[in-house]
């Protein structure tokens, strides 16, 4: 595919500075671009334009650029994204159900979907239109999904979940497996039967090999446009709001209830039946204790505001010195008091 750096501007709504007769042919990272290729620059990473030659640089104001031909968007990390999907748009995969899937023949499927080897339906399931499943994936009875959902390989959605739109289930996700309860007994441990399930809402992304599982009696509940990565677990009855981020080996336990726009960094790890409020930000690896206010940022173990937090890593790096230091003064005060005692 080739495209001028004008036609680009106009797909992407934004305004050239430059030679906007360029022609473009790929779309590549800051160090990689070429004569041909366009790319993306926010700051801090701006002061570097002088030093790259790429066909076009994608950027939120003016900036000195070189010979570089800048396209000024609002948001640059958007439209270099809009622009992958235009150059390198994802595989295409025939519509129907292929002959080695197996589908009970009370489910229903929408126009236009695509059902793919070995993948199995159960009964009741009904599935959206324009929708794309995936070789291996296994759909439990009277599961819901919306329109334009993508599930890829080997996901499994238990029996009872309701998914949105748009929504996509990346490689061996486990959506609503029975959670973890159990009753015990003079030592033994006897399972509580988990008899709920889960509800995605529109928009809502799951990572690779995460597991959400089902409510105990109601639903485990992720609202509207939230991303979740790889190798995330959501206990029973939890419920995340609209648009957070849960990035790599996030936990959170049973009936923890956050708010909208949180982001849970890698490794935070969450207690259960607490509740967060909207806007927080857990740095990689909080130890979350207990129910958190809006609108703050969090880290270490157990959780301290930010900045508490930042002084105390100072003050242990001096641990060694101040501890020596503390043991001379001892050393020093006894000499003083012995003295003084003869």
């Amino acid at each position: 595919m080739k495209k001028t750096v004008q036609e680009l501007a106009v797909i992407l709504g934004g305004t050239v500075l430059g030679d906007g007769t360029r022609e473009i042919e790929d779309i590549k990272g800051l160090a990689e671009a070429g004569k041909t290729d366009i790319t993306f620059a926010v700051d801090p990473y701006t002061e570097y334009l002088p030093q790259v030659h790429a066909g076009a640089v994608i950027v939120a104001k003016e900036v000195p650029a070189g010979d570089n031909t800048l396209v000024l968007v609002e948001n640059p990390r958007l439209a270099f994204s809009q622009l992958l999907v235009l150059f390198h748009p994802r595989q295409t995969v025939a519509k129907g159900i292929h002959p080695t899937a197996v589908v009970d023949p009370s489910a229903s499927l929408g126009e236009d979907a695509s059902v793919m080897a070995y993948a199995v339906i159960g009964k009741h399931v009904k599935i959206g239109k324009n929708c794309t499943i995936y070789p291996y994936v296994f759909i439990g009875d009277n599961v819901v999904i919306g329109d334009d959902a993508v599930i890829y390989p080997g996901a499994v959605i238990h029996e009872n979940c309701e998914l949105g739109n748009r929504l996509v289930i990346r490689a061996h996700a486990v959506i609503g497996g029975e959670g973890f309860g159990f009753a015990t007994n003079e030592g033994k441990h006897t399972r509580i039967p988990q008899i709920g399930n889960v509800k995605l809402e529109d928009d809502v992304e799951v990572g690779a090999c995460t597991c959400i599982d089902n409510g105990t009696l109601g639903s485990t509940l992720v609202r509207r446009g939230t991303k979740i990565d790889n190798l995330v677990h959501l206990g029973h009855n939890v419920e995340i709001g609209e648009d957070c981020f849960l990035i790599a080996q996030v936990g959170i336990a049973g009936s923890t209830k956050a708010g909208n726009h949180v982001v849970f960094a890698g490794q935070v790890g969450c207690t259960g039946h607490i509740t967060i409020g909207d806007n927080v930000v857990f740095a990689g690896k909080t130890g979350i204790t207990g129910n958190v206010k809006g609108n703050q940022t969090y880290a270490g173990y157990p959780m301290q505001p930010h900045m508490e937090w930042k002084r105390s890593q100072i003050y242990l790096k001096h641990l060694p010195q101040m501890s020596k230091r503390i043991k001379e003064l001892e050393k020093k005060l006894a000499e003083l008091e012995a003295k003084t005692a003869q």
